[in-house]
């Protein structure tokens, strides 16, 4: 059975989230908070960085390695809670980001585009969720603060801040 399904140590914080499977979610054009959350584990993150790091360097370039190798590294902080992101789209005033635009984001140039591609290569299954905020940025603080105080002033395995 799956570790992640079997955890509840944050569903109360994401209760008015809507989840969606990450390959085909269709979060709105509006600002707001969103989550990644595993669904479905496939192959151990041990195994997934073991292979991802003899693949990358195999590239031979130390600057691309570097870069991917620090985000891949990130999959190491894994645990047994489902949540391993939470961010904001819109944080700013004038910010032209949503919801739509940071999901769209994974496929082509977010922090933690590398990782979520090796998870999903390797066999697991994911979900976007997010929830409509007039200050998402407050809110991704909030629940932040929540997250870390419930795992050990830890932040989800994919956050780097």
């Amino acid at each position: 059975m799956n570790r992640h399904n079997q955890v509840n140590c944050c569903e109360d914080l994401f209760t008015e989230f809507k989840f969606q499977d990450l390959r085909s979610a269709s979060p709105p054009n509006k600002r707001g908070v969103y989550v990644l959350r595993v669904k479905k584990e496939g192959s151990s993150v041990k195994e997934i960085v073991e292979q991802l790091k003899q693949l990358v360097q195999n590239l031979n370039w130390t600057l691309v390695e570097n870069y991917i190798l620090n985000r891949i590294s990130r999959l190491e902080k894994i645990n047994q809670c489902p949540i391993i992101y939470i961010g904001a789209a819109g944080t700013h005033k004038d910010s032209k980001n949503t919801l739509k635009g940071r999901y769209k984001e994974f496929s082509m140039r977010h922090t933690v585009m590398y990782p979520i591609w090796a998870l999903l290569y390797f066999g697991w299954e994911l979900e976007f969720g997010w929830r409509e905020e007039d200050d998402p940025g407050n809110v991704e603080s909030q629940l932040k603060q929540k997250y870390i105080e419930r795992h050990k002033n830890k932040l989800p395995a994919l956050v780097k801040q």
